[in-house]
């Protein structure tokens, strides 16, 4: 393949835009304002935790030249990372955290796909992995600027998120040439199908950010303060008004 038009990774951008850009409303709107609270950041390593784990735990166990290509990086293994991450955020117990139901039912399809078509889960390996090396590395900036603890001295560096001592730019380029490479060995009904799973990928993303607790308090609390701010300036206001 010659043109850039042509790549497969750019077939997949164009066909996943309207449901990715959906995808990325929702976590800016509704989840990245709730990283303020480390209970809800915690919960959202949670609900993704449980679909990196599978995917790198069905690599080893699928043995499939196509997903081995996909981990062209050691650093890209991130079930050690999100375990670390979760013991400090959700404590040592966290293991034990329920599951809800659209993280059960999003991991009755990936057991599905694993037993009849497993090539498909290429799919959320691509735009999970993408994810985490573009908008997960700005949601961790925009935590660390944003959140509750951010004028406090932390010792603590989120374990996901770090990418260290790697070209994050660099990586995301081999990865989109090993999922470029990977399309040219499939048949046009392959490439189809990963395509149209591909949509699938941001759609079950959407309903587990959506089950992630504790978001209607941490919004609440922030439109009370907001409400008591703007009382206190009307306030202010009118008494100016009054007395003038």
């Amino acid at each position: 393949m010659s043109a850039t038009e042509d790549l497969f990774s750019t077939r997949m951008r164009k066909a996943t835009r309207k449901i990715h850009n959906i995808s990325d409303a929702l976590v800016n709107a509704k989840f990245a304002i709730s990283l303020r609270d480390e209970q809800v950041w915690g919960g959202g390593l949670f609900i993704f935790y449980h679909v990196f784990a599978y995917l790198e735990d069905a690599k080893a166990r699928l043995n499939m030249p196509a997903f081995d290509k996909m981990f062209i990086n050691k650093i890209l293994y991130r079930k050690k990372a999100f375990e670390e991450d979760l013991a400090h955020y959700l404590g040592e117990n966290w293991s034990s955290t329920p599951k809800s139901m659209a993280l059960e039912n999003y991991l009755e399809h990936l057991q599905e796909l694993e037993r009849s078509n497993p090539q498909l889960l290429l799919a959320y390996v691509y735009h999970l992995y993408l994810g985490l090396l573009s908008g997960g590395q700005i949601l961790a900036k925009k935590r660390r600027m944003f959140g509750e603890d951010n004028t406090k001295q932390s010792t603590y560096t989120d374990k996901v998120t770090d990418f260290t001592g790697v070209d994050i730019a660099q990586l995301k380029k081999d990865f989109r040439q090993a999922m470029n490479e990977i399309a040219e060995t499939m048949t046009e009904e392959e490439k189809a199908a990963l395509i149209e799973e591909s949509n699938t990928v941001f759609v079950m993303n959407n309903l587990i950010v959506n089950s992630v607790g504790g978001q209607n308090k941490v919004l609440t609390s922030l439109l009370y303060k907001f409400s008591a701010v703007a009382f206190v300036v009307l306030g202010v206001a009118v008494a100016y008004k009054l007395h003038k």
